[in-house]
């Protein structure tokens, strides 16, 4: 059966008339009065609310619950993204687009509209009342209907300013690819003005609304027009024509493939910094997390606190709105809030448990679907984080070999036996610092030379498979004939690139087998979940070592995990994010040359490239990097230099980034030539969250967290 929607597009922030939608007639809000009026359209299954995921629009949101209006929330400066997600969400076939501005649209001229479309959708693609240049209703009853398969179509497609703000600029600007029909009045009733764009607006409302209600009539589109013309009426008259809101837009189309090499506007950020004050008053540095601090974006520039996220959005406690590729450092594969993954936890807590007094047999399953798609795992546990499992895995290893000295490559997380050997072991005792030692990623003499300087004693040696650098003369293979060789256990964590360079890790994608893996971020979407997974004999040992917590069988993140791989099997999202990662990368690079910058680049593979500035002009590449960040946060990016790719980013989303990317990179090269990047940084520089004291630019290790030294 055909699902049959009208959409309403609304929000807070409007340009000409800011919260016109929260205004009262009636006693009752605009929004309100709209939806009552089209409940009585005919054609029309459902009426959905399309509003923003900033914290402005929670009032609106609060109206729609209050008349039980299915709602989505979305993106504020992409709507054309934010009705499409809406349409998908509740799964319609035919969306009537409505928006908040028509208070008074009859429900027969929905009605009116839709029959056409209905009548042969083969027919046309494309049916409205409000069509220019010579539409015939009056401004304020439109309506447009459209399939969800063109809506698609746009939302793939388009890519201008004015294409992604005003939905269906899309196909009527296009007559020659698409079948367009205009619906008329029967007369032209186009000089008569009936939406609200303005305060003046609201008057003639008001009006119309206390006569209808005065009269005891409905108020359709002939009694309105009737009341028009009556000279007793003397309804104000407006200066305002049809499609003067559009041209903002239409002038940013001009500027998308110009240059713009203007400082960005300072984002307001009162509330956020309000909060982040009363943060630091509670929690150390502010955060659960050294990687979320400030000092690791902008601070002072960049938002420290996020109130939402949605999709490939967040928004800070101001209501700006950020494209996120931080993914709260890669978990949210899928993107942020993702509908079927949230709902399959929901559903394990409401009808199931959320931890069990005994095992479950969710467990088993989630273990079953692993040990399908992961080489190395012939058993499986759970931990929460990655730190749980990569001391489980050295711990596996020591008690399996009797030995005790562990040989690193990348970061393992905050425990003792890792933490030690680095930036960051005040608190770890000398004597467990001596246990581990850092070799270095492509460098298998430096592997060689831990293991002959500790001969019989390296019981484990771990390492990031891959990071932004690939592995380089069977790299891999070689550790591991190393590691055979020397009888220690080979252990890969694949905390990052589990389940997003290959549904089976970076093992199956490079084809070589580890002793031991450990897993987590990406395989539930953001909900806290690890993986310990190896060999039986090995996994064995976990019967006598002590690894054992209470939420290590939490069921709704088990739960979430199950669904988070269905849909990444089903879906075959990798390909997808390995596509776009290839079109940010190359799209930089590309944007670099194009303005002879030769000091700055993207590099990596394509499931998570890094953007590397060297030092240039007698500024650090730190330096460098600040600025850029600084310039493309407040133009809307939120990232660290390490760039994390969802499905939730859409091809446009792609787009606008690598404009702003040249934008920004446009803004360092100027502050270069004119010895000006001190001067345009109005935020304290980014700082590394471990250091390399080996390296004499510390750049290298803003991202030292994340990815093999």
């Amino acid at each position: 059966m055909v699902k049959k929607a009208g959409i309403i597009q609304a929000r807070y922030g409007s340009t000409r008339f800011p919260h016109k939608v929260l205004e009262r007639v009636d006693g009752k809000p605009l929004l309100q009065l709209q939806w009552e009026r089209l409940q009585r359209a005919k054609t029309l299954d459902t009426i959905i609310l399309a509003t923003t995921g900033s914290p402005i629009d929670d009032p609106i949101f609060e109206i729609a619950e209050k008349l039980k209006m299915p709602v989505f929330r979305g993106s504020e400066r992409d709507v054309l993204d934010r009705y499409y997600r809406a349409a998908k969400h509740f799964g319609i076939d035919v969306v009537a687009r409505i928006t908040s501005d028509c208070p008074l649209l009859d429900p027969a001229v929905v009605d009116q509209v839709m029959d056409v479309y209905l009548r042969d959708p083969s027919r046309f693609d494309f049916v409205a009342n409000n069509t220019p240049p010579s539409a015939t209703f009056p401004d304020g009853m439109d309506v447009e209907v459209f399939s969800m398969s063109l809506l698609e179509r746009a939302w793939r497609e388009a890519v201008k300013p004015s294409e992604r703000e005003h939905v269906t600029f899309f196909f009527w600007k296009q007559p020659e690819r698409f079948k367009l029909h205009r619906v008329d009045a029967p007369e032209d009733w186009s000089h008569y003005r009936l939406t609200v764009d303005y305060p003046e607006d609201l008057e003639v409302i008001r009006r119309l609304v206390d006569h209808f209600h005065t009269t005891n009539k409905f108020g359709s589109l002939p009694e309105i027009i009737a009341y028009l013309r009556d000279p007793a009426a003397r309804l104000p008259k407006s200066t305002h024509v049809f499609g003067e809101g559009w041209q903002p837009s239409l002038q940013q189309d001009a500027l998308a493939d110009t240059v713009q090499t203007v400082k960005a506007p300072a984002l307001k950020l009162q509330k956020t910094e309000a909060a982040w004050k009363r943060a630091l008053t509670l929690i150390p540095t502010g955060a659960q997390t050294f990687s979320k601090t400030p000092n690791q974006f902008v601070a002072g520039v960049a938002p420290k606190m996020v109130a939402r996220g949605r999709g490939s959005r967040v928004w800070d406690l101001d209501g700006n709105e950020y494209l996120d590729y931080t993914l709260s450092l890669g978990p949210t594969l899928l993107g942020h809030s993702h509908p079927e993954v949230n709902r399959a936890a929901a559903r394990c807590a409401d009808e199931t448990f959320n931890c069990p007094p005994l095992p479950h047999v969710l467990e088993s399953d989630l273990a079953e679907t692993l040990r399908r798609l992961i080489p190395s795992a012939e058993m499986v546990k759970y931990g929460k984080n990655g730190s749980d499992v990569t001391t489980a895995a050295v711990r596996v290893a020591r008690a399996y070999t009797g030995r005790d000295h562990v040989a690193f490559c990348g970061y393992h997380g905050w425990h003792d036996w890792h933490i030690g050997a680095t930036s960051r072991k005040k608190g770890v005792p000398e004597a467990v610092q001596r246990l581990t030692h850092r070799f270095q990623y492509n460098k298998i003499e430096t592997l060689k030379k831990i293991l002959s300087d500790h001969p019989g004693q390296v019981a484990a040696v771990i390492l990031e498979p891959v990071g932004h650098t690939p592995p380089e003369n069977q790299f891999l293979e070689k550790v591991k004939h190393l590691t055979q060789e020397h009888g220690a256990v080979l252990i890969f964590d694949e905390i990052i690139t589990g389940f997003r360079i290959d549904l089976g890790g970076a093992q199956t994608f490079f084809g070589v087998t580890p002793d031991l893996s450990t897993f987590g971020k990406a395989m539930a979407n953001g909900y806290p979940i690890s993986v310990l997974c190896g060999r039986k004999d090995l996994m064995e040992q976990l019967e006598e070592v002590f690894f054992s917590f209470t939420f290590g069988g939490e069921l709704p993140t088990i739960a979430a995990a199950l669904k988070t791989i269905e849909i990444l099997e089903r879906d075959k999202v990798l390909p997808y994010i390995a596509q776009q990662g290839t079109r940010l990368r190359d799209g930089f690079n590309q944007a670099a040359k194009g303005l002879s910058i030769p000091f700055a680049r993207c590099v990596g593979m394509d499931f998570w490239p890094e953007i590397m500035f060297d030092a240039a002009g007698g500024f650090s590449s730190l330096e460098l990097l600040t600025l850029f960040q600084q310039e493309i946060v407040r133009r809307g990016i939120l990232t660290r230099a390490p760039l994390f790719v969802s499905a939730a980013h859409s091809p446009c989303d792609i787009t606008v980034t690598l404009r702003i990317f040249r934008d920004a990179l446009a803004v360092v090269k100027l502050a270069v030539q004119n010895g000006s990047v001190k001067a345009w940084t109005e935020g304290d520089l980014i700082h590394p969250v471990i250091r390399n004291e080996s390296s004499p630019d510390p750049a290298p290790n803003v991202i030292q967290q994340l990815h093999p030294s």
